[in-house]
């Protein structure tokens, strides 16, 4: 009887374990935004934010701002502006992203990157978060601007990608 019930708390804590580590790395632990818009010419101008949603030390996020169709199939420049916030009182965030983009902190909580796309059909960013323990949640705003043609300019447009 003993050694069955050692055998039943190891496999409950295996379990659990499993469990821990499937909600801090599974795609289904994530909060998300996109939106698109038609332009004229009938192309489609979409633009994305993704951010885990639980995380024990870092998150990370991808943010995009994409041109899909035909007419034409590259934009002359693609923009994606994205906000990194931590949420919470007296908190702080760290953030990390790819060289290629700027990274400008607005405060302790809030930082800006920036990455410019040229004859591209997509700008991408991504990083990762780094808030202070105190954090209650943090928050993706990814917004996406451009110039597919000489006549057809996208002036920004934003999602959201917050708490839940």
């Amino acid at each position: 009887m003993r050694k069955s019930l050692i055998i039943t708390r190891a496999a409950i804590s295996a379990a659990a374990a499993m469990a821990a580590v499937a909600l801090v790395t599974s795609p289904a632990g994530a909060t998300s935004a996109s939106t698109q818009w038609r332009i004229p010419g009938g192309d489609t101008w979409e633009v994305n934010a993704w951010h885990c949603t639980t995380y024990w030390d870092v998150c990370d996020w991808t943010a995009s701002a994409k041109l899909l169709g035909n007419a034409p199939p590259n934009a002359i420049w693609i923009n994606n502006r994205t906000e990194l916030e931590a949420h919470g009182v007296g908190v702080s965030i760290e953030i990390s992203k790819e060289p290629k983009a700027t990274l400008e902190m607005k405060s302790d909580s809030l930082g800006q990157v920036t990455w410019t796309n040229n004859n591209a059909w997509i700008a991408d960013n991504s990083g990762t978060m780094d808030p202070s323990w105190s954090t209650v949640y943090v928050s993706t705003r990814s917004c996406g601007s451009g110039q597919v043609t000489p006549d057809i300019f996208v002036s920004e447009k934003c999602v959201y990608a917050g708490a839940f």
